[in-house]
Parts: C-alpha cells; structure tokens; sequence
C-alpha cells in the first residue's frame, strides 16, 4: 500500500456507480464524495450485507451533523464533507 505496515486488500462483487448529477440531484463540483461514499454503500447492497436504502445527499448531511462532525448550518448546503 505504500503506508508503512498498511496492506492491500481487493474486494468483489457488483457495485452501482454513483455520479454527479444522478437522480436529477445538481451536485456538480461538490459531491463527490457523497456520491463515492453511496458507491461504496451500493457494495454492501449487493452482497446483502445491507439492506439499508442508499442515502441521499441530505441524509448524509443529517448523519455527519448528529455525529458531531459537522454543524447544523451544514444541512442543505452544498459543501464538501471531505475524504
């Protein structure tokens, strides 16, 4: 991996490409990595380790904030959440 006592680890399976703009959803610029994190969600989908809706962008707000990583001002905005 390059990360001193990391490791590369592969996965398979079917996933569903999430991207900007889906859904009729204009997160052109800064939703990148909702739409990554709704990706990666989609695996868990498929392979039935879930079966929890893939969640929109303003639930992922609602999730950070009751979390404490973002303030509540953080809802409906268009910012990024960062990797």
């Amino acid at each position: 991996s390059g990360l001193r006592g990391g490791a590369v680890h592969l996965v398979q399976g079917g996933y569903e490409y999430c991207h900007y703009m889906q859904d009729r959803f204009d997160d052109d610029g800064w939703g990148c990595m909702y739409r990554s994190y709704q990706t990666v969600l989609s695996w868990f989908r498929l392979q039935h380790y879930t079966s929890l809706p893939i969640q929109t962008h303003e639930e992922i707000q609602r999730m950070l904030v009751k979390m404490g990583d973002k303030p509540d001002k953080f809802i409906g905005s268009k910012q990024w959440i960062g990797a």
